[in-house]
């Protein structure tokens, strides 16, 4: 999940928005003002609850802020380093360098963010009934209470035992404690996460038929598959990490991949490309020296009667902006690299200078062999295990 706006940092760590969270946003605040308050807290003009609406809209995605924080403040202090993070349509999502190297520090990472929603949701419901009980404004009590609830429902649908959520990790954790096996306690996490989100598909459509909460019915059906999707992606990528390990990216790249000249025209270039050409291409300048990708659909985005004049280098995206790996990293960081460039290819880069490239067919290629051997003639790395 790519951030389409970078809102800022907080406690060191980069927040951005999805644009799907204008719409949860904007529908819940309407819900709110049109609906629940001014049916719970009557007698106010129309424009206090649109206020309403908006702000407890920003504090239910603050609660979320909150949440995925608290993963990214835990990770960081079990030396797992922290990318970003990511608010969207279905909640949070926080981006790490790695996992964690034991089952008690994935337990703690994992039930930082559930323990966190329990407790604002506990200082909220506090917060409510104190200013009940001392006759404060009942649409501020009314507003704070939704928050509450909000709050202990996360953390409970959070905790609920299924890949990829909270409580899938946890058990992730326990299941990997207790066996031994990482790549198995995955699998079986995953596995339960499947059967979750089968289960909210047919709770949702259940509802939405009976018309019992028709667009709430909707609403978990779409959760419900976003968890099977999720959870089976995440059983995919741990086969992966398991038939990467112990390669490096010299084991799996191609040596002498096509380039494009920085300098040369589009039409030029276009005009020379292969039968099946690549989805993107390193742009290289005269010295050698790589300084940015240009995908296909960039090129061919050029107007006719401007590619003679436009230059390759024009429209690449600059070197800063793409996410490389160096010939000696470990091949598993090919796995996030492959999805942040989008164009399904990692340069490999050493001193400024292409070495080679990975595609997602080089990545498939090594998980087909039944082991890889590194320059030094030793065993490297495995296949991936049955099922991965």
């Amino acid at each position: 999940m790519k951030a389409s706006v970078r809102v800022g940092r907080v406690a060191g760590v980069s927040v951005g928005l999805h644009w799907s969270l204008l719409v949860i946003g904007t529908l819940l605040a309407s819900m709110l003002a049109a609906g629940r308050f001014p049916a719970e807290a009557p007698d106010y003009a129309g424009v206090w609850y649109g206020i309403a609406g908006i702000a407890t809209a920003v504090g239910f995605l603050a609660s979320i802020l909150a949440h995925e924080i608290s993963h990214a403040i835990v990770a960081r202090r079990e030396g797992i380093g922290v990318r970003d993070i990511t608010l969207w349509l279905l909640g949070g999502v926080t981006r790490m360098d790695g996992e964690a190297g034991s089952p008690g520090s994935e337990l703690r990472v994992s039930g930082a963010g559930p323990l966190s929603s329990l407790i604002l949701g506990l200082i909220l419901g506090s917060l409510t009934i104190g200013l009940d009980a001392a006759g404060s404004t009942r649409l501020l009590s009314v507003a704070l209470a939704w928050l509450a609830a909000v709050n202990l429902i996360l953390a409970v649908f959070n905790a609920l035992p299924g890949a990829p959520l909270d409580g899938g990790r946890l058990l992730h954790a326990l299941l990997w404690h207790r066996h031994g096996d990482r790549l198995k306690a995955t699998h079986a996490a995953s596995r339960a996460g499947e059967i979750l989100g089968g289960s909210l598909v047919a709770v949702g459509f259940v509802e939405f038929a009976l018309r019992i909460r028709a667009g709430g019915g909707l609403w978990l059906a779409l959760v419900g598959w976003f968890l099977i999707t999720a959870a089976r992606a995440e059983a995919a990528n741990a086969g992966v990490a398991s038939g990467l390990a112990g390669l490096r990216v010299a084991d799996v790249m191609q040596r002498d991949p096509t380039v494009a000249p920085a300098w040369m025209g589009v039409g030029e270039f276009i005009d020379n490309l292969p039968f099946r050409p690549h989805a993107a291409f390193p742009v290289e300048n005269r010295q050698g020296q790589v300084v940015g990708l240009v995908t296909l659909n960039r090129l061919r985005a050029v107007a006719v009667a401007q590619r003679e004049r436009t230059h390759i280098v024009d429209v690449a995206y600059p070197i800063a902006e793409v996410a490389t790996l160096a010939p000696d990293e470990p091949a598993i960081d090919l796995i996030d690299k492959l999805a942040d460039n989008g164009a399904g290819m990692v340069p490999v880069v050493d001193s400024d200078q292409l070495v080679g490239l990975i595609t997602r067919a080089d990545m498939k290629r090594a998980l087909r062999r039944p082991q890889v051997l590194s320059d030094s003639g030793t065993v490297s790395g495995h296949g991936p295990s049955p099922g991965g």
